[in-house]
């Protein structure tokens, strides 16, 4: 099935979809669906939410760059929430769309992420119960799925992280940002008639 191909292959298929959308943003007029204090409001919380986005994304990773895989990280975002990354992933596609005036963009970024995570998330656990047992266990009995529960949080008094893997989390975290750059880039283009709109 579907849900199925987009576990294993998620990478590839979010990639895909990018080099799909593109020649739509290049060349394409989205329509306005609100306009005035509404639109401006919707665009500050959107970008609000790509910023927030990012900055959880690094907060994760340095709980877990360079060893992902081999200790299961209970501490800082991932004492509130086993899935903390996917939780910044949804508020920076839906941030995305709220922040480039596209609401129907966040609604259908939204819907997807609920249509097709939940599956990827079921797949980690298997992964993760299989690794480490009876402690992962306990961990998905006690930390929420999705929403973080704050008072819940711990952290250690110090962390040990690799710079070479926190350098790749920073840049991987900030393709957010670059996507509203690179949007309002392409908006400026289409406003000085740099670049053609053919639909």
């Amino acid at each position: 099935m579907l849900r199925e191909r987009f576990v294993s292959h998620r990478i590839a298929w979010s990639r895909a979809f990018v080099v799909a959308a593109f020649p739509l943003v290049l060349f394409g007029s989205p329509p306005k669906v609100l306009a005035g204090w509404v639109a401006e409001l919707l665009e500050l919380l959107g970008f609000a939410l790509l910023v927030a986005a990012t900055l959880w994304r690094i907060w994760c990773h340095l709980f877990i760059a360079g060893w992902k895989d081999g200790e299961l990280s209970i501490e800082g975002p991932y004492s509130v929430v086993r899935n903390p990354l996917y939780v910044g992933n949804f508020l920076g596609v839906v941030g995305f769309g709220l922040a480039v005036e596209l609401p129907y963009l966040a609604l259908a970024f939204a819907l997807a992420f609920l249509a097709f995570y939940p599956a990827v998330v079921d797949a980690e656990e298997k992964r993760l119960e299989g690794r480490f047992g009876g402690r992962y266990r306990a961990y998905r009995d006690r930390v929420p799925r999705w929403i973080p529960d704050w008072p819940l949080y711990r952290e250690p008094g110090t962390i040990a992280v690799s710079p070479r893997h926190v350098r790749r989390s920073i840049l991987d975290a900030m393709w957010f940002l670059w996507a509203f750059a690179l949007w309002e880039f392409i908006e400026e283009l289409h406003k000085n008639n740099l670049l053609p709109r053919l639909f």
